[in-house]
């Protein structure tokens, strides 16, 4: 009210003193004032000042700090230290000396702004993600990974969110709300398992292998989720925080709006991506690599910021954008791909191996046995789609090999520079005055989030498996009267004939595997992200959360954790697991199957021979 008294807008004799009065929020219309107030809070309320020169140049020197401690870590092959903790332990070290040694220093005085990494940060870490995964391979095990990235991180959300409002209201009288526990729970779903990855590749896993591909995709999808569920839940504090009184409609609307962000913003990406085919069409031949390079980074933002403009998931935008463009612009990395869609074989991930093509039933005795079987076969290239020829000439919207080699080396600076700059801020601001670091809040969010995990993985991994078997069932059942017997999990057998089951599915089952999905479950960068954009308690507008404090110190607690522990863990547990990469897989699991499926049959066949000796001596008595 001071301030209002020295701007001249008013004294104290006025009868709407109140800043809470109705006037003052929506009758007031002194431009002078407003001017004046806005200048006096610029000067001296806002939160950060990160253009000054001796803060710029503090995190200049962090930065190339912790470009030095990775250096040293990875020569010294230190398996217990992922880099994100490495930055981490940077950020720690300077805050700490930052503190020690000048006087009055605050890390508050150089907060990052939420919108610096929405919109600056985030968008290098997925378009990178995107531009590198294996298309081939995604789409192979599609299903597995749409089920664990949506109906999984939806899972995780609710899990947490309900734990975390139940445990703490049990433990204390002024529990987590009902609605900051699911913000949480949305937030905390965003997983960033960059460690276990370079575990399964020190392990010899590649990106063709399942386990690999099954991480990688669920992380790059599930942050789109996860993000358009925050921003869902972050828009009931408009409404008072109160979704205890939702009702059937509004849970329908949530779904539809759901659905409608989710192909939305595909819809924006894919039409970003043919606009750019059209632009690097027109300028074939006049683009310079730098320009190509320049061009291709440019068009991979617009479909980022477009969605955010409509209110729709940046990251999904830009994650098929990422594919699109890898598909159709970058340079080809070899001859088409070949996947093989049969009516009759569920093929949730591979068709191929390395072992060769997989044993599917004769088409004809199918159809004579089941007329409910159509006989097809589709080939579908997806590295080139030739769909595109006759629009474009292939060589007409391709970069040239240097500006590929170029923007995939730029791709992963960017990636790794916002990364750093995301975990070296973690550990700068543990010493910020905005955390509360209660200590049971943040234990029942550390178990909450990773018991929301473990049931999760389980459940997923269990609907994989048994629809893959519902549906095999479903096709071979009643194709014979012996019906279809599965053996150790491997194969399954109908008549005489061997009938693969998906490497997926098999996967899936292995409870090895699924503590590798467990543990896949870091928290990292989104998650950071997120919670700084949850929207601070507003007394005059009564929007906003109180426990945003609370909200950091258990975000910050579950990320470091993850990060220290299974991160760091992560090599002497999986190597202590014997994981196998999918060649080793099935070179194990197609030997043992062969030796029972020879085993079985030689009974079958004994059992043929004997009763065909018992039966032929009574024909000439008879």
């Amino acid at each position: 009210m001071n301030a209002y008294i020295a701007a001249g807008c008013g004294d104290d004799n006025m009868v709407n003193q109140d800043d809470d009065d109705y006037f003052f929020r929506n009758g007031f219309t002194n431009l002078d004032c407003c001017q004046t107030l806005r200048s006096h809070y610029s000067q001296y309320c806002t939160e950060s000042d990160m253009m000054r020169p001796e803060n710029l140049l503090l995190i200049t020197g962090v930065m190339l700090l912790c470009e030095f401690a990775k250096t040293v870590v990875r020569k010294r092959d230190v398996k217990f230290l992922p880099e994100a903790a490495v930055c981490i332990l940077v950020g720690t070290f300077c805050g700490l000396v930052s503190l020690f040694v000048y006087e009055g220093f605050s890390v508050d005085e150089m907060s990052f702004n939420a919108e610096l990494f929405l919109n600056i940060l985030l968008p290098p870490i997925i378009f990178e993600a995107a531009l590198s995964v294996n298309k081939r391979e995604f789409i192979r095990r599609r299903f597995p990974i749409f089920m664990f990235a949506i109906f999984g991180t939806i899972i995780s959300t609710f899990i947490t969110g309900f734990m975390v409002y139940y445990i703490t209201g049990a433990a204390k009288v002024d529990g987590l709300p009902i609605l900051d526990s699911l913000v949480y729970g949305a937030l905390i779903s965003s997983i960033d398992p960059v460690a276990i990855l370079s575990v399964l590749s020190s392990l010899g896993m590649t990106e063709t292998d399942t386990i690999f591909i099954l991480v990688f995709g669920e992380s790059l999808l599930n942050d789109g989720v996860a993000i358009t569920m925050f921003n869902a839940l972050v828009g009931k504090y408009a409404g008072g925080g109160d979704v205890t009184s939702t009702t059937k409609d509004e849970i329908l609307g949530a779904l539809a709006d759901f659905l409608i962000v989710g192909f939305g913003s595909m819809a924006i990406g894919l039409a970003t991506g043919v606009l750019a085919l059209v632009y690097f069409y027109v300028l074939h031949g006049f683009l310079r690599p730098v320009m190509e390079v320049g061009s291709f980074f440019l068009w991979a933002l617009v479909p980022y910021y477009i969605c955010d403009i409509v209110g729709w998931s940046g990251i999904v935008g830009i994650v098929v954008m990422g594919f699109f463009m890898d598909v159709f612009i970058a340079a080809p990395k070899g001859g088409p791909i070949r996947w093989d869609i049969t009516d009759d074989y569920v093929q949730f991930d591979d068709g191929d191996s390395t072992n060769g093509t997989p044993e599917t039933p004769d088409r004809d005795a199918m159809m004579q046995t089941n007329g409910k079987m159509q006989k097809s076969m589709r080939t579908v290239y997806l590295s080139t789609f030739e769909v595109t020829r006759p629009l474009f000439g292939s060589k007409r919207v391709r970069l040239s090999p240097e500006a590929d080699r170029h923007v995939r080396f730029v791709a992963h600076l960017m990636s790794c520079v916002a990364e750093n700059s995301i975990f070296v801020y973690l550990g700068l601001f543990l010493f910020s005055n905005k955390y509360d670091w209660d200590i049971l809040y943040i234990v029942i969010g550390i178990a909450s989030c990773i018991l929301a995990r473990a049931v999760m993985v389980v459940l997923v991994s269990w609907v994989v498996w048994h629809i893959h078997i519902l549906r095999q069932r479903f096709w071979y059942s009643d194709a014979g009267k012996d019906g279809l017997t599965c053996i150790q999990d491997t194969s399954c057998v109908y008549g005489n004939r061997e009938i693969r089951i998906s490497r997926t599915a098999r996967r899936l089952k292995e409870k090895n595997t699924q503590l590798v999905l467990v543990m896949a479950g870091l928290r990292g960068a989104i998650s950071l992200c997120l919670v700084e954009n949850v929207p601070i308690y507003n007394g005059v507008t009564g929007e906003g959360s109180n426990y945003k404090p609370t909200l950091k110190a258990m975000t910050s607690a579950s990320i470091m954790f993850t990060t220290f522990v299974f991160g760091g863990g992560a090599y002497y547990i999986l190597r202590g697991l014997g994981i196998q990469s999918d060649r080793e897989l099935n070179e194990r699991t197609v030997l043992a199957g062969s030796q029972e499926l020879s085993t079985r049959f030689e009974r079958t066949d004994s059992s043929s021979l004997v009763d065909k000796d018992v039966s032929e001596p009574l024909g000439p008595h008879q």
